[in-house]
């Protein structure tokens, strides 16, 4: 038997998803008639960890788990929000994290489940969390990359320029924000992660 009142609330829940712009594409001033939701990027997210797997030689990795915990990983954000690094909020993001998904999965008849795999993610330390978060992050990047031609740098938010990388970059003269995605985050890649990167680089 489904409960079909809870089933429907958390649909409705997770659906607001599809209406948040991500809120790192609003300061970047990507301007095209449409640009990425959550929900979309959560999609990106899960289609890059099956394009990885199905393509690669990736071995002893959960991939059930790895595409649940990408399904999950941004369900705090129906409640809190699309915060990012710049926000003044962001310190507290984990602990507001928690606690929105708990109240998003109360009353679910799998809620502890969930909210284990949910802090699996977070804590980033198992083969499977690790895998999520580099395809958090790679999705992130290509998306930058097929906006490339999209961003406005004349109207981005002058926070950026706040930010020691991003102002240590511009005046290194690179100014594109894909490159810029691309330098902060390499070091976190394993070696497939890299080859992709490298083989996205020597398509320019």
């Amino acid at each position: 038997m489904i409960d079909c009142q809870k089933t429907f609330e958390l649909y409705c829940l997770a659906n607001r998803l599809k209406d948040v712009v991500r809120t790192g594409w609003k300061r970047w001033a990507v301007e095209r008639e449409r640009v990425e939701s959550i929900a979309e990027h959560v999609y990106g997210s899960i289609m890059l960890a099956v394009a990885i797997i199905s393509n690669s030689d990736i071995k002893n990795l959960d991939v059930q788990k790895v595409v649940t915990m990408l399904a999950l990983h941004e369900t705090e954000e129906i409640l809190i929000g699309d915060l990012t690094y710049m926000d003044k909020e962001y310190k507290n993001k984990r602990q507001m994290g928690e606690e929105a998904v708990a109240k998003v999965f109360a009353g679910c008849d799998n809620s502890e489940s969930f909210l284990k795999l949910i802090a699996e993610y977070n804590q980033n330390q198992t083969h499977e969390a690790k895998f999520a978060h580099m395809c958090d992050h790679m999705e992130g990047i290509l998306q930058a990359y097929l906006y490339k031609d999209n961003f406005n740098y004349k109207k981005m938010d002058a926070s950026l320029l706040k930010d020691e990388f991003v102002k240590t970059q511009w005046k290194n003269g690179e100014r594109r924000a894909e490159k810029l995605f691309l330098k902060h985050y390499k070091h976190e890649f394993t070696a497939e992660f890299k080859q992709l990167i490298d083989w996205l680089e020597s398509k320019e």
